[in-house]
């Protein structure tokens, strides 16, 4: 009886343990899947910077955020419109790339390159409300117009890239 009795114990202790280590793996993941640019695309960024108040870590989430917004555009897709998202997103993923090297540089480095870093990521910014605004009329000159100033935006963050260092 005593045997039956601590062979239930212990099964009761391994399915409470199992049942922790599947919700810290299924939590991990679901955490690293937020922390994502782009979604598919893993991030070098630290999960760490979802709640840190660290310059980089401010700037990876604009980033992020500025791609979730570029996803909800209802867009009028073409192949001008298709090419522009996925540059706005290589872009992203760049300037994102750019950050976690920001971060891991001296307090008295960072200065110049932060600056930088935050245009790029006003650019992109912007570059996603100009897709937003442009990409959903139906009117093609008014398409075309608000694509080219994506497209001037995307040449002012390369811009801004050359500063950060090469792609």
């Amino acid at each position: 009886m005593i045997v039956i009795l601590l062979i239930v114990v212990v099964l009761i202790i391994a399915g409470v343990v199992g049942a922790v280590v599947v919700l810290s793996r299924n939590q991990q993941r679901s955490q690293a899947a937020a922390n994502e640019v782009v979604p598919g695309r893993p991030t070098r960024a630290p999960i760490s910077w979802a709640g840190s108040h660290d310059p980089e870590a401010r700037l990876h989430r604009r980033l992020r955020d500025a791609m979730a917004a570029l996803r909800t555009v209802s867009a009028i897709d073409n192949g001008t419109s298709i090419v522009l998202r996925a540059d706005l997103e290589q872009t992203a993923l760049s300037i994102d790339d750019h950050l976690v090297a920001i971060s891991g540089l001296p307090q008295a480095n960072k200065a110049e390159l932060l600056a930088a870093a935050t245009k790029a990521v006003e650019a992109v910014e912007t570059g996603v409300a100009e897709y937003a605004s442009s990409a959903t009329r139906a009117d093609t000159a008014q398409l075309e117009s608000g694509l080219g100033a994506v497209r001037d935006q995307l040449t002012l963050i390369a811009e801004i890239e050359k500063s950060l260092g090469s792609r």
